[in-house]
């Protein structure tokens, strides 16, 4: 009898905090300013990026449409939820941002965010 009440516990114990673990794994972009996608006249001032849980971003290079690939700075370099980028020189035409970074539990984390700068393409849109 004891042994199945604490296999019970056990079982509940373990899918009421199921989610929670998954929740705090991996974090997401949350927003970012300009927001994603974005067509602008010319390069931002600076980027921000905001995501929902901290992490430590490793890794923001630019991709323009030529598929010149350079790298970003950021801060902070810790552990944060909010992000700048400084001075990004985004050139005329399509960019992709492509950011790394590793999650609190150590899971590695990707993603993108797109701008096209200055085009007939983003005055089109």
């Amino acid at each position: 009898m004891n042994l199945s009440r604490t296999c019970a516990a056990l079982v509940l114990t373990l899918a009421l905090t199921a989610p929670t673990f998954e929740a705090a794994a991996h974090t997401t972009l949350e927003s970012s300013t300009p927001p994603n996608g974005a067509m602008l006249d010319q390069s931002p001032a600076s980027i921000e990026m905001k995501f929902h849980h901290p992490l430590n971003l490793t890794s923001v290079v630019v991709v323009d449409a030529s598929k010149t690939e350079r790298k970003l700075e950021f801060a902070p370099h810790a552990a944060a939820t909010t992000f700048q980028l400084p001075n990004p020189q985004l050139v005329a035409g399509h960019n992709e941002i492509k950011w790394k970074g590793l999650s609190n539990d150590g899971h590695v984390v990707t993603g993108s965010l797109t701008y096209d700068i200055g085009t007939k393409q983003a005055k089109a849109r």
